[in-house]
């Protein structure tokens, strides 16, 4: 193909040769009309007598030229050598742009470039980095002046180091490769590629372009960030502090001392107190507080309303943030941790238990998880009662706005029918969405308007929730993790869904 250059080449000789085609056909006008209308029109366009005579050009008397003599500066322009000169140079400028196109052509194959491409990881948390590398080898024998390899990269990556494309030439047998940074800013699916290859003559008329639609999948997880701060906090707190290590009271073989009781039939011999035998006189046991887990399951809603907020920092991506701490915060303790998520329907179960296999299930599951449709908290309570009969600790991520308050008592009720404990931790939703501080004396007003109206709702729904032992909190986005956090730790403290 015929590049910028070439074709801007192109089309000037077409234009020379065109003018100059076009001052001699203007000539041939101007040779043939005397002949057309010799005696008629131009020689005698109107006619006049002398008082001696002889006839003479009404015109000439007027002072109106003639149309001979208007037709004579293109009988000059005709007889120029400029006219021949440009068509001459117009010739040479399409002939330079195009001839050559064929050879080129036969020379610049880009079948016999081969590019591969490599990365460091396939999968990363948001805010982490990727190192991208790109071979190119040239197969052929022929050496390649001028070459420009693109790799494409999604729109939410952002280069963080070099450049995702190279300008080079390649001789015969040669490799070369490039290198990028790139930085995941939020959690998904991204596909690295295509690869578009460009080969260019020397003079840089002529090009080759070719797409090679090969991909590099990039899973991202949701960022890490808040599990890492935990971590950094963990190694310096205290035992009964927010983060700190919340145990289940109940007496049983563990390591730490409950009390003394008195000795009963079957009791294990070496938990005689021989101390306190020589001061009563009694057989006494000594008994220990033993750590009971318990089995908690979250009902993560990705409902379309959950999608609102600010980008990158929705009701949903503050859910997802919550269900990672909880995680992570659950393995540490060595308590059972579920997930379900719903909108409609359930889309992904993932039952209780523990590990770090796990917890990277549970990544997987939510670097996918996209807000759409309505929510049914039913068929979600449904589905889990299948799977886990045994009571839990239920604990909802949901924003009350995308189901009806008779679905979501009906699913309370169900849940509750089988001893399980829930709680509702809900997103209120314009805390997302506006500041007041930012908001003029009108949209404040508007903003409270609509408060008031999400407040209605949510007190119909707290209402009918109340008798069946169902605690609801609002939450903003400045509070909703540590109300999390802190669910969990009181319900581990209480029992719920003990194993």
């Amino acid at each position: 193909m015929l590049s910028s250059r070439g074709a801007f080449i192109a089309i000037g000789g077409i234009l020379l040769i065109s003018v100059g085609l076009s001052a001699k056909g203007i000539g041939t006008v101007t040779t043939m009309l005397p002949i057309l209308f010799e005696g008629e029109g131009l020689t005698q366009v109107s006619g006049g007598n002398q008082t001696d005579g002889t006839q003479t050009n009404g015109n000439q008397s007027l002072g109106i030229p003639t149309g001979m003599e208007i037709l004579e500066p293109f009988n000059i322009l005709n007889s120029s050598p400029i006219v021949d000169y440009a068509m001459f140079l117009g010739t040479l400028l399409l002939l330079a742009s195009v001839i050559g196109l064929p050879f080129f052509r036969a020379s610049a194959n880009a079948s016999l470039i081969r590019v591969t491409r490599t990365v460091d990881r396939e999968k990363a948390f948001a805010g982490e980095y990727v190192h991208v590398t790109v071979k190119v080898e040239n197969t052929g024998r022929r050496r390649l002046d001028f070459l420009e390899i693109y790799d494409a990269i999604p729109d939410m990556f952002e280069i963080a180091l070099g450049e995702n494309f190279i300008v080079t030439q390649l001789a015969g047998r040669e490799t070369k490769e490039f290198s990028y940074i790139v930085q995941v800013s939020t959690r998904g699916v991204y596909r690295i590629g295509p690869v578009k290859v460009i080969i260019h003559d020397r003079l840089g008329f002529y090009f080759e372009e070719d797409v090679r639609h090969f991909y590099t999948e990039i899973l991202c997880y949701p960022s890490y960030e808040d599990i890492r701060r935990m971590e950094a906090l963990s190694k310096r707190r205290q035992q009964g502090k927010m983060f700190g290590a919340h145990k289940t009271k109940q007496k049983g073989m563990g390591d730490d001392f409950h009390a003394l009781a008195r000795y009963y039939p079957g009791a294990p011999f070496k938990s005689l107190d021989w101390k306190a035998f020589s001061r009563t006189g009694e057989l006494m046991v000594r008994e220990f507080e033993s750590e009971k887990n318990i089995r908690m399951v979250v009902f993560l809603d990705h409902s379309g309303s959950m999608g609102a907020g600010i980008p990158f920092n929705t009701k949903l991506d503050f859910a997802i943030r919550s269900v990672m701490l909880v995680m992570k915060m659950a393995e540490e303790r060595q308590d059972l941790f579920g997930l379900v998520t719903f909108a409609d329907r359930p889309t992904s179960f993932l039952p209780p238990g523990g590990g770090k296999a796990m917890f990277f299930q549970l990544l997987e599951i939510l670097a996918l998880v996209e807000p759409h449709g309505r929510s049914d908290p039913l068929a979600a309570v449904d589905f889990v009662m299948q799977r886990v009969p045994r009571a839990s600790f239920y604990v909802f991520l949901t924003d009350l706005e995308s189901s009806d308050s008779e679905i979501f008592t009906e699913a309370a009720k169900r849940a509750r029918s089988t001893k399980n404990n829930i709680t509702v931790i809900s997103p209120f939703g314009p805390l997302f969405e506006t500041k007041l501080a930012d908001l003029t004396a009108t949209e404040r007003a508007i903003a409270e308007a609509i408060f008031e109206e999400y407040l209605g709702y949510r007190k119909q729904v707290e209402d009918r929730l109340r008798g069946l032992g169902v605690e609801i909190i609002n939450v903003g986005p400045d509070d909703m993790l540590p109300n999390v956090i802190k669910t969990y730790m009181e319900g581990k403290q209480a029992g719920k869904g003990s194993v």
